[in-house]
C-alpha cells in the first residue's frame, strides 16, 4: 500500500466537511419576506391604479398572532401516561437529593480453621487433582494413538507435574486426617 492511498480518503473527507461548514455558515438563510396570504392580500390592494405610490410600498401588518400562553403551558406539562393506583400498588417514595447512608450488617467473625476443616479441603482438592490425572493420561494415550508425538510429549511433563503435586496432597491429607483424629470437637 502506497503513500497516497493513505492519504486521500481522510483528506477528501476533511475538504467534504469544510466544504459542508462553509456551505452551512454562508448559505442564505429562510427569507424572512411577507407569506403567500400577506403577498396575496398585497397584491390585491395594490391593484386598484388610484391608490398612492406610498400606501403601495408601505409594508403590510403581520397578521395578529396568538398568545403563545397556552403553548408554554402544554409544553411544560409532562406528557406522561398517569395509571390509577390499583390495590396491592404501592406508590414510590420521593427521590432525596441526600439519602442517609445505608446501614450496613455487622460482619461476622470468621470461621475457625480447624484441622478438621482443612483435611475436608484438602480431600476435595485431592479429588479434583486425581481427576486431572486420569484425564491428563487418557488425552496422552489419545495423542499417541493419533501419532501427535509433540502433544504426547508436552501431556506427559504436564502429567508427571500434577502425579508430583499428587502425591504431595497425599501426604498433607493423610498429616491433616491424624491432626483432625487427635483435634477436640469445638462446639459451635
Amino acid at each position: 500500500m502506497n503513500n497516497r492511498s493513505r492519504f486521500v480518503p481522510p483528506l477528501a473527507a476533511a475538504l467534504l466537511l469544510g466544504a459542508a461548514l462553509m456551505l452551512r455558515f454562508f448559505w442564505p438563510g429562510p427569507h424572512a419576506g411577507p407569506s403567500v396570504k400577506e403577498m396575496s392580500r398585497g397584491a390585491v390592494s395594490a391593484a386598484p391604479a388610484s391608490a398612492p405610490l406610498a400606501q403601495v410600498s408601505a409594508p403590510a401588518t403581520p397578521p395578529a398572532v396568538k398568545p403563545a400562553g397556552p403553548r408554554v403551558a402544554e409544553a411544560s406539562q409532562p406528557r406522561a401516561t398517569v395509571v390509577p393506583l390499583g390495590p396491592g400498588d404501592v406508590p414510590p417514595e420521593p427521590e432525596v437529593a441526600n439519602p442517609p447512608p445505608q446501614r450496613n450488617d455487622p460482619i461476622e467473625p470468621e470461621k475457625p480453621q480447624t484441622a478438621a476443616w482443612k483435611h475436608e479441603k484438602m480431600v476435595r482438592l485431592t479429588q479434583v487433582m486425581t481427576r486431572d490425572v486420569a484425564r491428563l493420561e487418557q488425552e496422552r494415550k489419545d495423542a499417541e494413538s493419533r501419532g501427535d508425538t509433540a502433544e504426547a510429549k508436552r501431556l506427559a511433563v504436564q502429567l508427571s507435574r500434577h502425579q508430583a503435586r499428587l502425591g504431595q496432597l497425599n501426604e498433607q491429607t493423610a498429616a491433616l486426617a491424624d491432626e483432625a483424629a487427635h483435634q477436640e470437637p469445638q462446639a459451635p
